[in-house]
């Protein structure tokens, strides 16, 4: 399918899009570096607040180093360990510390960015694409948290890596060979995560629509079609053969319409607010954070970018029928739409959403959303499209700002006592003083505690089905003296019923307060 010729007062052709100099690239890129680290400056000075999934691929990586491999995480048969070799390599070139584990999945957060705005600058301009690009830049906190934790944030890398192969295969002097290369992408990133596979059929749809652009004849053509079919299912067929010979048992979640009206509920009062920036959870003492309610005008202004928001992704996915705009274009604006569709569809009919966590499974809204917005750009041009842009943009900046919780105050960053572990270093101390080489915590804290204190001692879960890396429960079975540590942040495991426990048992044990925690020491 070729574009249809220009008429009088036709958008931007793709020949006629404004070409982009060396120098525009280079500001571009620019800009949104320097946007993305201010942005998320909060979570880096408080690098040290590491939670546990993301800890156990940053211990992962260091046992990789000792020469430790594994195809798939610790404890996680649905991942790949992409991620944590990353971060071997980073580890040995800068240490391995808590801010060089939050680094890494950032780098692949900055790549989503610069991929996003290559594919959009080619098609709208240089200017014009920086803007399109931007609600990945400013985001909620569902894309934050992948951005800035492992291990999900390479698999959606992979998935743009193989979209800006593909969107410009095209264009290129060796076609071919990149319409292999990004369709391999897609099941790659599946072998990263499972999560991909709700991304595979707008994938899947891209890669075909890129197969037919500009359709020069038949035969080539079928070797686009060709091409892109023969390295997917190289890759499909690798992912099988890995997980085949590698024991791996992947998770799987089946779809059903029972829980539909729980998950609409849930949906539409929690997680979609969230994703689109009209509602706010800051994180606080408590378990759950509590919804932040704004005064009217800002309330207002939320609504507004939320409701242009999803109107431009209305018209992505309408503009497939726009043939007044390049193919090019429209073909992007479909990807957009067809994302959304489907994470708002899997989200329905899927059993795992439980909460206002569970906004992670819509993310792929606002990542995609430059491209859904693509037409809209570019039918209303930079500056009626960056009025329209900017109440969501606004709206998702503060709201991403605010779910930082502790690690900010007002419009300032700060550093927060959990962000810096002083206490935790001090609840090391006193084990390592007191002859303590493994303790146990809950899962929250077990992992997040044993990547801090370098496996001196390790923690493990409290709960052996929670285990990640069953030696570790070895060296806590077989140690003669261990500690179960609490806090008051995870209220679900608390000391009283293991205090009462213990003296059932008739067992030695001492208790101590240290630094906010409690400690209970044990000797076998």
């Amino acid at each position: 399918m070729s574009d249809p010729a220009p008429t009088s007062g036709e958008a931007l052709t793709p020949s006629a899009a404004p070409e982009t100099t060396r120098g525009q690239w280079w500001a571009g890129l620019g800009l949104l570096l320097l946007a993305t680290l201010l942005f998320r400056l909060p979570p880096l000075l408080n690098a040290r607040g590491v939670h546990s999934d993301a800890a156990i691929v940053g211990l992962q990586a260091r046992h990789m180093l000792q020469g430790e491999w594994s195809w798939y995480l610790w404890g996680a048969g649905y991942q790949g360990s992409l991620d944590a070799l990353l971060l071997a390599l980073a580890f040995k070139a800068a240490g391995a510390t808590a801010l060089v584990l939050m680094l890494v999945p950032l780098a692949g957060h900055v790549l989503v960015e610069l991929l996003t705005f290559d594919i959009l600058r080619r098609r709208l301009g240089p200017w014009l694409g920086l803007l399109a690009t931007l609600p990945v830049v400013f985001t909620p906190q569902a894309i934050s948290g992948v951005a800035l934790y492992a291990p999900r944030q390479w698999c959606i890398t992979l998935i743009f890596l193989g979209l800006w192969l593909l969107d410009g295969a095209s264009q290129s002097r060796r076609p071919l060979p990149r319409y292999a290369a990004g369709a391999f992408m897609g099941p790659l990133a599946i072998y990263l995560d499972l999560y991909g596979l709700q991304l595979m059929p707008g994938f899947g749809a891209f890669a075909l629509a890129c197969c037919v652009d500009g359709w020069p004849g038949l035969s080539r053509g079928w070797r686009r079609l060709a091409s892109s079919a023969a390295g997917g299912a190289l890759g499909w067929a690798g992912l099988q053969w890995l997980r085949h010979h590698s024991g791996a048992t992947a998770s799987t979640a089946s779809l059903s319409l029972e829980p539909m009206a729980r998950n609409w509920n849930l949906l539409w009062e929690a997680c979609l607010p969230w994703v689109l920036g009209y509602g706010v959870y800051v994180p606080g003492p408590n378990l759950y954070p509590d919804r932040w309610a704004p005064a009217l005008p800002f309330a207002l202004v939320q609504k507004l970018g939320a409701a242009l928001l999803v109107l431009g992704i209305v018209v992505g996915g309408v503009s497939l029928f726009l043939w007044r705009l390049p193919w090019r274009v429209r073909r992007l604006g479909g990807l957009g739409a067809m994302v959304s569709a489907a994470a708002l569809g899997g989200f329905l009919v899927s059993p795992m959403p439980a909460d206002m966590w569970s906004a992670r499974y819509l993310a792929p809204i606002v990542w995609f959303a430059p491209f859904a917005l693509a037409p809209a750009a570019l039918l209303l041009r930079a500056r009626r499209f960056s009025l329209a842009l900017a109440p969501y943009l606004l709206s998702a900046a503060v709201g991403g700002w605010m779910s930082y919780g502790f690690y900010v105050r007002g419009p300032l960053p700060r550093l927060d006592p959990r962000g810096v572990a002083r206490e935790e270093m001090e609840v090391a101390r006193v084990l390592r003083e007191r002859g303590v080489t493994a303790a146990a915590a809950q899962y929250w804290l077990s992992y997040r505690l044993t990547f801090l204190f370098e496996e001196n001692p390790v923690v493990i879960p409290l709960t052996p089905g929670d285990d990640r890396y069953p030696p570790y429960r070895v060296a806590f079975d077989q140690a003669p003296r261990v500690a179960l540590i609490f806090h008051p942040s995870e209220p679900r495991a608390q000391p009283a019923p293991y205090e009462a426990m213990l003296r059932q048992q008739g067992a030695r044990y001492e208790r101590l307060e240290v630094a906010g925690f409690t400690v209970l020491l044990l000797t076998r």
